[in-house]
């Protein structure tokens, strides 16, 4: 075992309440990360109270999901050690004026993203393909010998790693990650093509929002963008989960699969908080290097998917904010 996880089996063996929690509007990575966490102190450090808390639950039935506490704000509680999952800092879990943003208790994280870590007590990063592929090693490390797995854990961990990795298309993937998903199949398999399917899957209510999106597609040589704006939102009336679920699919399935484009982005406004919009970039192996592009705005992630907050001190349109990312994209790709 090394330091780090020496480290860590430490600050849990001295802690009473541990609080587990990942970003805002959590993938199925963030939330199979989370309750693999959870599933494995109740089985390996059975004394430990642990509470897991998130803002929604999965969009549909995973081991454990209900064991998550759902809460309209993310604040501090009885715990003394927190752990952060899927995410590199708690600015991306929780707002400034939710009291566990500036706590002062332990923090440890465990994540995948390139994205460094601000200054925490702990953070382990191996730049695996997925939150869940590092908390499963995480705990082969820690506990050696006692390691064993449950139909909860492997299942758990397919999900996640299968979500994370796009069923294994994406750069991310190891001989390690293929692996691990076998040794967690043979245990406990599930069927591939329904969990696929299942998440895949987008309200009827984010039709719209997605046929908004493809009419806003802009293409300039081998990247696409598309965007919604304060104003699409504010005459529609669309629901922050409807359009999250709208950007994801289109990022997802059509961005990079137009003839010609091989990368790029889109821009929806946070509609909770002023002056604030959200870029996501995705691309293609062997192509752009989008996390270049998003370090320069502030953010960060993969290599080939990576994303940022832009905060504006005076409310801007939606044309200013495609400005600031344009003039980046020309940046690193001149």
């Amino acid at each position: 075992m090394d330091k780090k996880h020496k480290q860590l089996k430490r600050y849990i063996e001295n802690a009473n309440n541990i609080l587990v929690v990942s970003h805002r509007g959590p993938d199925m990575d963030a939330f199979c990360s989370m309750l693999l966490v959870k599933e494995f102190l109740n089985i390996f450090f059975p004394s430990k109270k642990i509470v897991v808390k998130a803002r929604q639950l999965p969009s549909f039935n995973i081991p454990r999901m209900h064991d998550i506490e759902r809460v309209e704000t993310i604040d501090e509680g009885e715990e003394d050690l927190i752990i952060i999952v899927d995410i590199p800092d708690l600015e991306f879990v929780c707002n400034p004026n939710e009291t566990l943003f500036s706590t002062k208790k332990d923090i440890v994280v465990i994540d995948h993203h390139q994205k460094i870590s601000k200054d925490y007590k702990l953070v382990i990063n191996e730049h695996r393909s997925s939150a869940s592929e590092q908390v499963i090693e995480t705990f082969k490390q820690i506990l050696g010998k006692k390691f064993k797995l449950t139909k909860e854990i492997a299942a758990l961990g397919q999900y996640g790693i299968n979500a994370d990795t796009g069923r294994f298309l994406y750069h991310t993937t190891t001989p390690n990650t293929l692996r691990l998903f076998a040794d967690l199949y043979e245990f406990y398999p599930i069927d591939l093509e329904e969990i696929t399917y299942k998440i895949g899957k987008v309200p009827q209510e984010s039709a719209k929002i997605v046929a908004h999106l493809l009419e806003n597609i802009n293409i300039i040589k081998d990247m696409a963008y598309t965007y919604i704006s304060l104003e699409d939102v504010n005459q529609n009336h669309w629901k922050k989960s409807d359009i999250g679920k709208a950007v994801t699919f289109v990022k997802d399935n059509y961005l990079r699969f137009i003839q010609g484009v091989h990368w790029g982005f889109t821009l929806k406004p946070d509609i909770k908080k002023e002056n604030i919009w959200w870029v996501s970039f995705r691309s293609t192996n062997g192509y752009q290097d989008v996390n270049e592009i998003t370090k320069s705005l502030g953010g960060g992630g993969h290599i080939y998917a990576s994303g940022a907050k832009l905060r504006y001190d005076k409310k801007v349109s939606v044309d200013y904010v495609l400005k600031d990312i344009l003039t980046a994209v020309t940046k690193h790709t001149s």
